[in-house]
């Protein structure tokens, strides 16, 4: 396995934690605002599952094996697994922003070695990801002020 698809099986496992944690957000998030954040972790988890089959059929073009347990994933994710089951809505905007933040810096350093190794497919692959991101940190940190 080269570096790039290494890192990429690094996402898979950050992707597959975060999708368990933001359902684990989306079915346990309680207060005023419950129906904003339960559609909001809805629609972040349908993202997350977009942006984890892609890097992971990304991974199988480039001629390895996706990571495909919650075993691997526990054992490669930066991101780690949440386990508590009550959350206000503070609490979940401000974690998944934190996520949000790592997981976009984190395909930021894999999208530059894709660059240096004349990668473009996953250079674009992983732009599309950083850039929804972004633009997710950004409206998180609004709900925050």
């Amino acid at each position: 396995m080269n570096k790039i698809t290494e890192r990429l099986s690094k996402h898979v496992a950050d992707l597959g934690v975060l999708y368990v944690k933001l359902h684990n957000y989306h079915w346990h998030v309680e207060g005023m605002k419950f129906s904003t954040i339960h559609a909001l972790t809805e629609g972040y988890y349908d993202e997350v599952t977009e942006a984890f089959d892609t890097i992971a059929e990304r991974i199988l073009q480039l001629g390895e094996t996706a990571p495909a347990s919650m075993g691997e994933y526990l054992k490669l994710a930066g991101i780690q697994e949440e386990t508590a089951k009550k959350f206000t809505e503070t609490e979940v905007v401000s974690k998944v922003k934190a996520d949000f933040i790592y997981l976009a810096k984190e395909l930021q350093e894999t999208r530059i070695m894709a660059a240096d190794s004349n990668d473009s497919t996953t250079d674009a692959i992983l732009a599309d990801i950083i850039q929804n991101l972004e633009k997710a940190v950004w409206m998180l940190g609004a709900m925050l002020k």
